[in-house]
């Protein structure tokens, strides 16, 4: 699996799963923020890779990790119960799931808080790791 194969399957995981419940940034796609409504920027980086097997040519296992960011804003003031509504909504897209032959794990929510420009922001994270065969 290539690393462009990879991310278009996480997105289309996600978007799939995620339907219109809110406005989606992704990364390097042109995105108006909405002035007063909760909304999702959704982050995919590859963190590591390395070796994972030794065989003959061909035959190598080569894993490759990463980590999702969801991140959710939400207008001040709300008592940030619409974030929490939509972590709750994001953990069950990516936790004890394997899509594509990618397997997510160590599914969480972070509450960030006030960013100072109005938003409230929980994070939901998801590692990744898939094989490549070489």
């Amino acid at each position: 699996m290539s690393y462009e194969s990879a991310v278009a399957a996480i997105r289309n995981a996600f978007k799939i799963a995620w339907g219109a419940t809110t406005k989606v940034a992704y990364d390097d796609v042109k995105f108006d923020i909405p002035n007063s409504e909760t909304w999702v920027r959704l982050k995919i980086a590859h963190v590591d890779g390395y070796q994972a097997s030794i065989g003959s040519p061909s035959s190598n296992k080569f894993r490759r990790e990463g980590l999702i960011t969801a991140q959710i804003f939400q207008p001040q003031g709300n008592a940030s119960k619409d974030a929490r509504k939509k972590a709750d909504l994001i953990i069950p897209i990516f936790q004890g799931k394997q899509i594509s032959g990618i397997t997510f794990y160590d599914v969480q929510a972070r509450e960030i808080g006030n960013d100072g420009a109005g938003w409230h922001q929980i994070n939901v994270l998801s590692k990744f790791y898939y094989d490549v065969i070489a």
